[in-house]
């Protein structure tokens, strides 16, 4: 921006609930800014209000319809056909595609000549967990820009000095969510911790798989799955004298851990972990919730 070289093509590539697509919304209210001050952007001129409110004429966000489905042929048609036209009120125009992986081949086909020939007053920004699912032409034509994760302090910082969470809130999920902010903030609201208090009450009677299931939802499937990865790792963590270091998750737990650290073996506790980790990468596919966390039962 300072140089004034801003690429036609861009693609922020990371972990999911890294800031991505929070990014690419501040780059674009940064370029198309008002502002009369010297920091862009200024998040008060009419633009940038704008471009928050997804009022902006020169600021499209194109994202799946739903969790899991794909960007369509017909909305990246929708998307060639706007950006030859020329900004409306902004310095440039900018298409946020969120989840540019989900693409199917004729999609992205059809987006590859685009890029080919890129308007000079467009900025496109693919938003993708990793590179591996775009065509390599697609890539090459951009600039690739890869997101990592904040550490875990960071994140608790975050989430006490900028949200007011208290320190062992902040601490859970600076953990639980690996250094993920947004993922972090998913997790934030009083009804993630009465489902981790209920989850962590059965574990220490030693009563979590005889829990009903039946009406379990995809979402609370992965959230107990991670719960439980805490579970297990904490356990490990604390049995490899780590009982009071930072790398316990579930401080408020210390004791019971503890106390369950001198009755499990590591072999024991390295298959558990293997079998939640194998059962969380089967939640990310299409398996029943309630059929996934029996057969997690069976094993463990």
């Amino acid at each position: 921006m300072e140089a004034g070289r801003i690429s036609h093509a861009y693609i922020f590539y990371g972990p999911g609930g890294i800031g991505k697509r929070l990014t690419a919304v501040n780059f674009a209210k940064a370029v198309n800014c008002r502002g009369e001050g010297g920091e862009k952007p200024c998040d008060a001129c009419p633009s940038c209000r704008k471009i928050d409110s997804s009022n902006h004429p020169d600021f499209f966000l194109l994202k799946p319809a739903k969790e899991g489905s794909a960007i369509s042929i017909d909305d990246v048609r929708a998307l060639i056909k706007d950006i030859g036209l020329k900004p409306y009120e902004g310095r440039k125009k900018f298409y946020v595609i969120d989840g540019a992986s989900s693409m199917r081949e004729e999609a992205q086909n059809a987006f590859l000549k685009t890029l080919e020939e890129p308007p000079s007053d467009s900025v496109i920004i693919l938003i993708a967990e990793n590179l591996g699912r775009l065509f390599s032409t697609i890539v090459s034509r951009s600039q690739t820009v890869k997101f990592f994760p904040l550490s875990t302090g960071d994140v608790k910082d975050a989430l006490m000095n900028g949200y007011g969470m208290d320190a062992t809130k902040a601490h859970v999920l600076a953990h639980i969510s690996s250094g993920r902010l947004g993922e972090a903030l998913k997790y934030r609201d009083e009804s993630f911790f009465a489902k981790r208090e209920k989850a962590m009450a059965s574990l220490e009677k030693g009563t979590f798989f005889e829990s009903d299931f039946d009406k379990l939802t995809k979402p609370d499937l992965k959230i107990y799955l991670n719960i439980l990865l805490t579970w297990y790792r904490d356990i490990l963590v604390s049995k490899a004298g780590g009982a009071n270091g930072p790398g316990i998750v579930n401080i408020d737990r210390k004791e019971t851990i503890a106390g369950e650290a001198e009755k499990m073996g590591y072999d024991r506790l390295e298959r558990m972990i293997r079998q939640v980790i194998s059962t969380i990468y089967c939640a990310e596919q299409n398996v029943n919730p309630k059929l996934a966390m029996a057969a997690l039962g069976t094993t463990i």
